[in-house]
C-alpha cells in the first residue's frame, strides 16, 4: 500500500467518526497527534482529501463566508465499505525514520558539536510531544476532548507516544552523558565503554521475559 493511500485512509477515517470536516479542521487535527506517527505536508492533506472525492470515497460542499469559499468533505458509503476493508487487511510494520541517530551512527565523521546538537534535537522532538500531550490529557481529564467518546482508543495512542517521548528523553540524557565521556577517552577507552553501552541497553531487553531480545 502506498503511503500516501494510507494517509487517504487516516483523512477518511476521521471522516467516518464526525461529519462535516472542513479542509482546515483536517489539518488541525493531523497537527494535533497524528503529526507524530504518521506525518505528512500540509499540501499533500489537500490532495488526499481531493483524491478522496474524485475516487467517490467522500463527497464535498463549497460554502462562502463573505468572499471565502470554504470545502467541507464527508463520507460517503463506499467510503465506509473502504475504510471497513483496510481495517481488516495487515498492516505495515513499523518503521522509525531519525536523522539525528543517522548522524549519530556516522558520528566518527562529525565534529562532536554536531553530534551534541543531534542529541539535542531527539530531545526537542520528545518536548514536542510532551508539550501536547500535556494540553490533550488536561482535555480528557477534563471532559472536553474532540473526540471525548473515543477515549478508549486514543488512551493507547498517547500511551504509545508518552512512551515514546520518554524513552527518547532517556536515551538523550544517556548520550550525552556519553559523548561528554568520549572528549577525554582514548579509542580503546571508547570501544570498552561503547561495548558496556551494549550490554547495559540489552538487559533492558529484558531477555526471558516472553518478548524477542536481540542477539
Amino acid at each position: 500500500m502506498r503511503r500516501t493511500a494510507t494517509t487517504g485512509n487516516a483523512i477518511l477515517g476521521l471522516l467516518a467518526l464526525r461529519p462535516s470536516w472542513s479542509t482546515w479542521e483536517i489539518t488541525q487535527q493531523l497537527r494535533r497527534n497524528m503529526r507524530f506517527f504518521w506525518p505528512r505536508a500540509e499540501s499533500r492533506i489537500y490532495d488526499e482529501a481531493r483524491a478522496l472525492v474524485d475516487r467517490g470515497l467522500a463527497s464535498s460542499s463549497v460554502t462562502h463566508t463573505g468572499r471565502r469559499p470554504k470545502t467541507t468533505y464527508n463520507i460517503t458509503a463506499a467510503g465506509r465499505r473502504h475504510l471497513k476493508k483496510w481495517h481488516a487487511t495487515q498492516p505495515r510494520p513499523t518503521t522509525l525514520e531519525c536523522e539525528p541517530v543517522l548522524r549519530i551512527l556516522l558520528g566518527r565523521l562529525a565534529e562532536p558539536e554536531s553530534l551534541f546538537e543531534s542529541v539535542a534535537q531527539v530531545r526537542r522532538d520528545a518536548l514536542d510531544i510532551i508539550a501536547v500531550g500535556r494540553v490533550v490529557a488536561a482535555e480528557y481529564a477534563a471532559g472536553t476532548a474532540p473526540f471525548q467518546d473515543d477515549v478508549a482508543y486514543r488512551s493507547l495512542v498517547f500511551d504509545f507516544l508518552s512512551s515514546h517521548a520518554t524513552a527518547m528523553l532517556d536515551w538523550a540524557d544517556r548520550a550525552d552523558i556519553a559523548l561528554s565521556e568520549m572528549s577525554s577517552q582514548s579509542t580503546e577507552e571508547a570501544v570498552v565503554a561503547g561495548q558496556r553501552r551494549v550490554a547495559a541497553a540489552a538487559a533492558r531487553l529484558q531477555v526471558g521475559n516472553g518478548h524477542d531480545a536481540w542477539t
